[in-house]
């Protein structure tokens, strides 16, 4: 149920805000006169023959035109490993060489779970055992057939490893017991024959075939596993049943996906997919421009070029979706003002979310009310929260017996926040500032503010959670489910009944029972309790070249794409 991906203290993306205006202008005018200089002097081309040589940033469209079926775009870091059992998040490369018993893909504008390797399944009654049937004849890249063998060995890896993702196989009897290396294997795994098997729960969980389509829940070769020392790091050695082949990597410079011949599933448009690694955006602005790149993520971009190029000369070529997740104000219930519900309450009702969506987002965000993000089943189109109501939150105050300037609690801040954040957090200080809170931003370097928040003692902060499965329980959970997770994210929420039911909920096998509970419960932490603060969920806006027929981004809003989810002209 809960996922290990860290939640974000904003620090992800390179997004300059409006008031930030006359800097961005300036990146604007520099990056012009820097393509102008290029074409005039003759600047180096680059290589849009799909070649390993990273290209030079080139004022001129080179006229070497790229190989069919190739997809070149561009990240500003490189990935640290190919391996699931390593990472949270590095997903690029595992999303397309490998495959799930399940994916979650956008299917009419919804995010639908599909079977993928699962050919069939079945659930009891009591929602414990799951039985499936592999689909036949799948094979991975090096010619080694998929078995239920397989499968099991994905799970176990996970939990031998014990480095990240070992949540989901933890729900399994007997992945404890393996972890602590008590046992050889998962008690509650049971191979019956290569394409038949089962997994039993030790508790219900109705989101479990939503969290088996996580990337996490990738599956591997055994046999390969045993035979190759490089799995993760060697692209030679690192192998799935995926539509692509990872056939080279070369760190901080790029990395190379081919189709795999060898795949089950329809033939991609995509043949070969290039990702460079250009740490610097008024480069990746250029190449795009240049026809260097034939998409680009506009999320690492100045906002301010985003505003009067892309969506405006590049309006109709523009893909946009919800970054599922939720951007967060946290109140620690500890803090001796932050205790009292009418102070939380009073917050809620400060802080002025529409105007810092179009200001601070130039309006590329989603405003939300509740615990459950737009784009994930559960999220609730009806609620509505805390409005902007400066005069009402004086009132709630005054009649709660505070003084003007009575109230003080920490803002900690992450130093490694974008200025984006930083600006975040000075208009949330300064709006609170207006009804006789003292909301004093205080910058940690990160190991410290994440030791910080993590011991349960941090007054207050700012954060992104990005879901990576399609299930209220990837946040309810994470956030709600026990004391522990309250402790550890420095909410400190004392409401046992609340805790337990949200513990609960994941065992109602009906669909309706379910979400109906999810959503009392949201409407309960948030309206009644305001434990939390909800801000809003960002856009992901994407830009396509003229190569580009079609694309659909990942459901969840992740920089990391499926590559057979474009179609090229």
């Amino acid at each position: 149920m809960q996922s290990n991906k860290e939640e974000i203290p904003l620090k992800t993306h390179n997004r300059f805000l409006k008031s930030s205006v006359i800097k961005s202008a300036v990146t604007l005018l520099t990056a012009l006169s820097l393509s102008v200089c290029l074409t005039a002097c003759g600047g180096s081309q680059g290589d849009s023959s799909g070649n390993s040589q990273a290209p030079a940033p080139s004022g001129a469209v080179s006229s070497v035109a790229p190989e069919e079926g190739l997809l070149r775009t561009a990240v500003l870091y490189d990935i640290t490993t190919l391996d699931v059992a390593k990472t949270t998040d590095d997903y690029m490369v595992p999303m397309n060489i490998f495959d799930r018993l399940f994916e979650t893909r956008m299917v009419d504008g919804t995010a639908q779970i599909l079977k993928s390797l699962c050919e069939d399944y079945s659930i009891s009654a009591d929602g414990l055992r799951y039985d499936f049937v592999l689909k036949s004849g799948v094979v991975f890249s090096n010619g080694s057939p998929l078995t239920a063998s397989d499968v099991k060995y994905s799970f176990e890896r996970l939990l031998i490893t014990a480095a990240q993702n070992t949540d989901i196989p933890l729900e399994v009897v007997g992945g404890d017991a393996l972890m602590k290396k008590e046992a050889d294997s998962i008690s509650g795994f049971e191979v019956t024959d290569d394409t038949h098997f089962s997994i039993t729960l030790k508790a219900p969980n109705a989101g479990f075939l939503a969290e088996l389509s996580s990337p996490a829940m990738s599956i591997v070769d055994a046999e390969t596993m045993e035979n190759v020392q490089g799995f993760g790091t060697d692209p030679a050695d690192t192998i799935g049943t995926g539509p692509y082949i990872i056939t080279e990597w070369e760190a901080n410079d790029h990395y190379t996906l081919v189709y795999n011949d060898k795949y089950w599933g329809p033939e991609p448009s995509v043949k070969k997919l290039i990702v460079r690694v250009i740490p610097d955006p008024s480069t990746q602005n250029l190449m795009f421009q240049n026809g260097e790149l034939d998409m680009i993520d506009l999320i690492n971009l100045d906002s301010a070029i985003v505003q009067s190029t892309y969506k405006k000369t590049y309006a109709d070529k523009i893909v946009t979706t919800p970054r599922v997740g939720l951007t967060y104000l946290v109140m620690n219930q500890d803090n001796e003002y932050l205790r009292d519900v009418n102070v939380r309450k009073a917050i809620g009702m400060a802080i002025d979310v529409d105007t810092i969506i179009q200001n601070l987002y130039s309006g590329d965000a989603i405003r939300e009310y509740g615990i459950i993000p737009t784009g994930i089943w559960g999220h609730n189109d009806s609620l509505t929260g805390f409005s902007y109501d400066p005069e009402g939150a004086n009132k709630l105050l005054s009649d709660a017996g505070y003084m003007k300037g009575q109230i003080y609690f920490e803002l900690s801040m992450d130093s490694s926040a974008t200025s984006d954040t930083q600006l975040l957090y000075q208009d949330i200080s300064q709006e609170l500032g207006k009804i006789g809170i003292n909301a004093e931003v205080r910058t940690y370097d990160h190991a410290s503010w994440l030791a910080l928040r993590n011991s349960g003692r941090m007054n207050s902060f700012i954060a992104r959670w990005g879901m990576d499965y399609n299930d209220p329980s990837n946040i309810m959970y994470t956030f709600f489910g026990s004391d522990k997770n309250s402790r550890s994210r420095s909410i400190n929420y004392r409401n046992r009944e609340t805790i337990a039911r949200v513990a609960s909920a994941p065992s109602i096998v009906n669909d309706q029972e379910r979400m109906a509970e999810y959503q009392a419960l949201e409407k309960k932490i948030i309206l009644e309790d305001a434990a939390w603060i909800p801000l809003l969920e960002e856009l992901h806006l994407y830009c396509t070249g003229e190569r580009v027929e079609n694309f659909i981004p990942q459901w969840a809003g992740f920089s990391d794409f499926y590559a057979a989810d474009v179609t090229l002209k």
